[in-house]
């Protein structure tokens, strides 16, 4: 692990079936690991993500055509009464089914930053800050959002 970025890995396993929400709890954290026959990559997160975060599955008409197991890091605001907002999405899909959604009109659902076994890794961003200008949420929104150098690394296929 490179020191300059100070990051911590996080090895996550694509969930074949995880229906399961973690509570909202600001001290939810990703787990350190997990099993699944649909492969798997380790994740290096930013120190300054400790504690601002809850990991949630998507369900199967928010991943689209990606594999079962994508998952979304959801910042959890100070404001207790606004949702969660996500942070990143990480997602896997076969590389055929990568393609026709690269076809597609629009947007992509975000960027692929790796590929491996006829996988393709990809990573969703916030197109903008969801919180009013000036917030205390929306500075702490800001300082999490990934820079360019960490998403070059962010996921690594194993």
């Amino acid at each position: 692990m490179q020191t300059r970025t100070k990051a911590w890995l996080v090895t996550l396993i694509l969930l074949s079936a995880c229906s399961e929400k973690p509570a909202p709890d600001r001290k939810a954290v990703a787990p350190d690991s997990a099993n699944s026959s649909l492969g798997s990559y380790a994740l290096a997160l930013p120190e300054r993500w400790k504690g601002h975060f809850r990991v949630d599955s998507l369900s199967t008409q928010e991943r689209g055509t990606a594999l079962p197991g994508a998952v979304v890091f959801n910042y959890l605001p100070a404001d207790t009464t606004i949702r969660p907002q996500a942070l990143l999405v990480v997602a896997v899909y076969d590389s055929a089914a990568w393609q026709a959604v690269r076809k597609e009109a629009g947007p992509p659902p975000g960027d692929s930053v790796a590929a491996k076994g006829g996988k393709v890794f990809v990573v969703g961003l916030p197109q903008s800050n969801p919180f009013p200008p000036g917030s205390p949420d929306a500075t702490v929104f800001q300082l999490l959002e990934l820079k360019a150098a960490e998403i070059s690394g962010l996921v690594r296929p194993n």
